[in-house]
């Protein structure tokens, strides 16, 4: 499995689905736990912040649910958190 995802990737929210271009990575915790995170960036019109329930699909249809934690509002980039299995 890889331990890093930098490609065209999509943000699935409801019925919409959005292109982003995704750098993700998976990180080992002390003790043993993983956790995946990283930044999307998207045309800046579209506000994912308020997305319900999104998911990241890459290319090869494996998808994950992500959290939104950061990023300049208007700016196209956010900051996510994975949940879950990464999906790279």
């Amino acid at each position: 499995m890889a331990t890093s995802y930098s490609s065209q990737a999509a943000v699935v929210a409801g019925d919409e689905e959005f292109s982003v271009e995704a750098d993700l990575f998976i990180r080992q915790e002390p003790g043993g736990m993983k956790s995946w995170d990283g930044s999307l960036r998207s045309d800046p019109s579209v506000d994912l912040w308020d997305a319900e329930d999104p998911v990241l699909l890459v290319p090869d249809d494996r998808e994950g649910k992500i959290i939104m934690i950061g990023g300049p509002a208007g700016s196209g980039e956010l900051e996510v958190q994975g949940s879950g299995p990464a999906p790279f």
